[in-house]
């Protein structure tokens, strides 16, 4: 699942870009996560990493372009897509790598083709998918729909967003952690290695999932996985 953030004031636009993704996930065979921001500020702070990012320019306070300024110093490689009422506004947009913009009015026509260009631009970078192999031969499993893997004697158990049933094949929990090294997973107990960003909330020993699983810490691995958890989340839980 790609998570997007979409970043407008005016909730028209916000509504009519939030029915486009929707309409886009369906003709595509997509899963998308949109959260909604009305101002930049709540944007900038919550310093979640997002798959792409829909920023309209003009918005009181910190507009657009500055926030994409913002970003650009802690993130170099999420897309932005600038929404504006004029395209003059949105040739700036090239100063922070912008990937495209869009000009409101929206209609669906243009959005698919910013959308088209948007998806090859995440799958060609973000490196979203591992090999894996079974007894039929291989599956490409994308990196943001596990949820967790974890290990059972020579057994490894993907848990996969939206799958009622893990993806069981034979194999080393610590050969998958050393190929998805740099990449968001955290080991919470010997066994079980997390996607953070599946995670929707930490409650003491607890990690409640985006699925609605609930996982645990284990003592030798609490503090460790909680400073790498805040960490990534950028400093708040």
């Amino acid at each position: 699942m790609y998570q997007i953030a979409l970043v407008e004031d005016e909730q028209p636009a916000a509504d009519a870009l939030t029915s486009f993704i929707t309409r886009y996930g369906e003709e595509r065979g997509e899963q998308f996560e949109v959260t909604h921001f009305t101002n930049a500020i709540d944007f900038e702070v919550t310093r979640r990493r997002f798959d792409l990012v829909f920023m309209d320019i003009q918005m009181p306070g910190i507009n657009g372009m500055e926030a994409a300024r913002l970003l650009r110093t802690f993130d170099a490689e999420t897309p932005i897509i600038f929404v504006t009422n004029l395209a003059q506004y949105a040739v700036k947009g090239y100063e922070v790598d912008a990937l495209d913009f869009i000009v409101k009015p929206i209609t669906y026509f243009n959005f698919r083709m910013r959308m088209d260009k948007a998806m090859r631009h995440i799958r060609r970078n973000a490196g979203h998918s591992i090999m894996v192999s079974t007894r039929d031969g291989m599956r490409v499993i994308p990196m943001s729909d596990i949820e967790y893997v974890e290990v059972s004697r020579h057994d490894l158990s993907y848990h996969i967003y939206g799958e009622e049933e893990p993806f069981v094949v034979y194999g080393s929990l610590v050969a998958f952690e050393e190929e998805v090294a740099g990449g968001p997973f955290v080991r919470i107990s010997n066994s079980c290695l997390v996607n953070m960003n599946q995670i929707r909330s930490v409650k003491g020993a607890a990690l409640l999932m985006k699925g609605g699983e609930t996982l645990y810490f284990s003592r030798s691995r609490k503090r460790e996985a909680l400073e790498t958890i805040t960490a990534f989340f950028g400093g708040s839980l």
